[in-house]
C-alpha cells in the first residue's frame, strides 16, 4: 500500500511554473514562480529575432484524456529489461516530485520516463522518419 504524503505545504503554482522556466517560447513573466500581480496585462511580444516557431503539441486527443492517463501508469515491461540512462539532477528531482505528489507514489520512475518517451515517439514519428531519411545517406 502506498504511503500517504502530506501535501498541505506544497505550492502548486511553484511546481507548475518550475516546468515553464526552461520554455523560452513563454515570456519571462509567465515563467516566474510567483503569481503575476496584474493578470489583465498582456505579455509583451518577443522581438522578431527572438520569436520561435511554436513547439508542436501532442496529437489532438479527447480533452478528457489528461496528463495522468498518459504518463502516470505503470509500464508493461519490467525495468530490469531496460537500460541504464543518466538524467539531469534537476529533471530527476522534478520527476520525483511529480511522481510523489501527482502520482501518489504509485508509479515508478522507469514507468514515467517510458511513458514520456513512448508519447514523444508517437507524436513525432513522421518528423523523426523524415530526418532519419535525410541524414541516412551514408550508404
Amino acid at each position: 500500500m502506498a504511503k500517504k504524503t502530506n501535501i498541505e505545504g506544497i505550492d502548486e503554482n511553484f511546481i507548475i511554473n518550475s516546468f515553464r522556466q526552461d520554455d523560452l517560447t513563454l515570456p519571462p513573466s509567465a515563467r516566474a514562480t510567483e503569481s503575476p500581480t496584474d493578470e489583465a496585462a498582456a505579455p509583451e511580444p518577443l522581438p522578431p529575432e527572438e520569436q520561435r516557431e511554436e513547439p508542436r503539441r501532442r496529437k489532438t486527443r479527447n480533452k478528457e484524456q489528461d496528463y495522468g492517463a498518459l504518463f502516470l501508469k505503470e509500464a508493461t515491461i519490467p525495468a530490469r529489461i531496460g537500460k541504464t540512462v543518466y538524467v539531469r539532477k534537476e529533471y530527476h528531482e522534478r520527476i520525483q516530485l511529480i511522481l510523489r505528489v501527482i502520482g501518489k507514489d504509485e508509479v515508478s520512475l522507469f514507468s514515467y520516463i517510458d511513458n514520456v518517451l513512448a508519447h514523444h515517439f508517437d507524436t513525432f514519428q513522421e518528423d523523426i522518419k523524415k530526418l532519419y531519411e535525410q541524414n541516412n545517406n551514408l550508404f
